[in-house]
């Protein structure tokens, strides 16, 4: 089954959102997984409508774009995941991540900078740990 098929018949006998949301969810990974980056950001884009503050739907489509080599794209999107979910620690470590890689090195010690403040902020022991390393990893 094609994602265009897939988001049909969820249209045609929608189950509950959050069965929805985490269906949508697990075919896009899968799709993404199998190099289908359009379908996966087909079932992400319609995850990201019905749920536009859970910041895995950002983080998925983003993924779909830099892995396609959209990186313009990709950082754009991971942005509107900050803009929206301003907590979103990842949005932020993966915005880190495609400013490296366009070079845009001046930006990438804020963005990680502010990723390791979110941590902090909320209290995630795991999160700051990961960020750090990112930071080492990026910023050296």
């Amino acid at each position: 089954m094609d994602a265009a098929s897939f988001v049909s018949q969820f249209r045609r006998e929608p189950p509950s959102p959050t069965e929805t949301i985490e269906k949508l969810y697990s075919v896009g990974h899968w799709l993404l997984e199998q190099e289908r980056y359009a379908d996966a950001a087909l079932a992400f884009r319609t995850m990201l409508r019905s749920a536009p503050t859970d910041e895995r739907s950002w983080l998925a489509l983003g993924a779909c774009h830099e892995r396609a080599g959209q990186l313009r794209i990709a950082l754009e999107l991971y942005g509107a995941g900050t803009a929206v979910v301003p907590t979103s620690v990842r949005c932020q470590v993966a915005r880190a991540r495609v400013l490296r890689e366009l070079n845009r090195d001046a930006q990438v010690q804020d963005a990680i900078e502010k990723a390791l403040e979110l941590a902090r902020e909320v209290g995630d022991e795991e999160l700051v740990r990961i960020v750090e390393a990112e930071r080492e990893s990026l910023c050296h």
